[in-house]
């Protein structure tokens, strides 16, 4: 009898290999050529981009989720999460942008890649008041559209679909590291109820799939099922929206909590350029004070 419990499924998803590997190879480069140059790069950024990141893609695409995609609507959604929002905060944790900036300062490599994450389509994307909705639309965009049923039809179309995930999943919160892309220079007041917003709107979508009696792809999930059927088929969605719901949620509170944690720092900053401000103004006074004229 095929084993089939999670620890034991595995599948070979040869172009988010690719994409790992490329990832990790360029990564490792970045780090050598700031030691190279005499800089350092932060361990622990290195750990979290190498040691978590880039193992969780691998899993997300080869692990029970993307083995077992095509059979069970759980698993496809527990992917699409995976890799649309999970591993892009992850890997963007290790700063890899940041990264590239230092690593590539000084040559027309590196202007090119200023050029690119300081252009409009990259500050647009990265735009706090973008980023929560450019999140919920990643998953609804698979989930809510054809390209389910053609990412199950089409090994090529999954493929693309996986690695269109992680990159635009990255892109998405690459403002969250500071030293990524420009400030935006948006209150961060309303960053957070943006962000608190989009906890309540990013709801939606897992509720409508988990009430929803229309079987998602056509109903292939009742065809190619495992074990397969309407009655099973329908239970196994109602599973894949509460994880859609759910992991949606679990991702939106760190964000939101980002977003909170940075207004505090630039709150506490600003206190402490009023504080200089006022002493050297307060030191001004009194050195005009004893220098003032001698009267008597």
């Amino acid at each position: 009898m095929t084993d089939t419990s999670p620890l034991a499924v595995w599948t070979w998803a040869p172009v988010p290999l690719a994409l790992a590997a490329a990832l990790a190879v360029l990564y490792v480069l970045g780090v050598r050529r700031v030691a190279a140059r005499g800089g350092r790069w932060s361990r622990r950024r290195s750990v979290v981009f190498l040691g978590v990141g880039v193992p969780a893609l691998v899993l997300a695409a080869c692990w029970w989720p993307g083995a077992r995609a095509h059979e069970v609507f759980a698993a496809y959604m527990t992917m699409v999460m995976a890799l649309a929002l999970v591993v892009p905060a992850v890997l963007v944790a290790g700063a890899p942008v940041r990264l590239g900036r230092e690593a590539l300062a000084g040559s027309s490599t590196g202007r090119a890649w200023d050029a690119t994450f300081d252009s409009r389509p990259v500050r647009w994307a990265t735009h706090p008041l973008v980023t929560p909705l450019l999140m919920l639309a990643l998953p609804c965009l698979v989930v809510f559209t054809p390209l389910l049923l053609a990412s199950l039809q089409s090994a090529p179309v999954l493929a693309g679909m996986q690695v269109a995930l992680v990159l635009l999943g990255m892109l998405a919160v690459l403002a969250l590291v500071h030293g990524q892309v420009p400030e935006h220079g948006v209150p961060h007041a309303i960053a957070a109820f943006v962000a608190f917003f989009e906890l309540v709107l990013d709801a939606i979508p897992g509720i409508v799939l988990y009430l929803s009696t229309t079987l998602v792809a056509g109903g292939w999930y009742a065809v190619h099922g495992d074990p397969g059927g309407a009655d099973w088929a329908q239970v196994d969605q109602q599973t894949g929206g509460a994880i859609l719901w759910g992991v949606g949620e679990a991702i939106d509170v760190p964000f939101l909590i980002v977003v909170v944690a940075l207004w505090m720092r630039a709150d506490a900053e600003e206190a402490r350029r009023m504080d200089a401000l006022l002493d050297a103004q307060d030191a001004a006074r009194r050195a005009a004070a004893q220098d003032g004229p001698d009267l008597g």
